[in-house]
């Protein structure tokens, strides 16, 4: 039969110690020539791990590419982007606008410009944004005062009728590399922008939530407990051996 506790404990492990880790920051791009995202990208605002909030008085204009024939598709982990007093989601203190093409020249792409989104939260999610061509243009423009954030996914994809041997089709018809799904490298970004890209980690979730939150708070507890145990286990390893070898000098 299989473990099906292993495998959950396990899942759980590397969904608690796995973040999405930065590619660029997006202040470090601002008026840049264009950035290339290759497969995909994960771009936050700011300019370094520490300053994830974006700058004051910005008119920063970057423009993201990917090969010619491709498309890029702009999906949202955090979107929070200073509205004004007005309300929630304007008339807005700052503001981030999208254009297709290589300048801020193109057609809009985005609804809204600023507010604040949750994307963890179904129904509470800012809009997933796909170019039409092979280039996407971002301008963000912010106030004196800042302290509002944002990250997001730009990924590669194309609209082919066939996905190349190295791609996986999304259920909306998008292409994109095979290395994003979760089934193959245990990825669990929206690269897709519908989530099918990640269909195994959500039927992984379902199964674990169907055992109930007892057992489930039990292995996140034993994931910690045994974190804990192995780093004092490599501890008292290194302690042993340190102790011997002055023994013997």
């Amino acid at each position: 039969m299989y473990n099906w506790t292993g495998a959950v404990y396990l899942l759980l492990c590397l969904a608690l110690v796995r973040a999405t880790s930065t590619d660029y920051y997006f202040d470090n791009l601002c008026n840049r020539t264009e950035t290339m995202i290759g497969k995909a990208s994960v771009i936050e605002s700011g300019t370094s791990f520490s300053n994830t909030y974006y700058g004051e008085n910005l008119n920063c204009e970057v423009t993201l590419s990917t090969t010619a024939g491709r498309k890029i598709l702009l999906t949202w982990i955090h979107y929070d982007v200073e509205p004004g007093v007005g309300g929630p989601y304007g008339p807005c203190d700052d503001t981030l606008m999208i254009y297709n093409g290589p300048s801020a020249s193109g057609a809009t792409l985005n609804t809204e410009n600023c507010g604040t989104y949750l994307s963890s939260v179904d129904g509470f999610r800012y809009e997933t944004i796909a170019s039409t061509s092979n280039k996407i243009t971002l301008l963000l423009t912010s106030n004196d005062f800042s302290f509002s954030n944002f990250k997001f996914i730009a990924t590669s994809f194309s609209t082919a009728d066939t996905c190349a041997s190295d791609e996986f089709r999304c259920d909306n018809g998008r292409c994109i590399s095979e290395t994003l799904t979760y089934d193959t490298y245990l990825d669990f970004d929206d690269n897709c922008g519908d989530n099918s890209d990640s269909e195994g980690f959500t039927d992984v979730v379902k199964d674990v939530l169907a055992l109930g939150l007892g057992i489930v708070i039990a292995i996140i507890i034993g994931c910690i407990v045994g974190g804990i145990l192995i780093c004092v286990g490599c501890g008292c390893l290194c302690y042993h051996c340190c102790c011997k070898n002055s023994q013997i000098v």
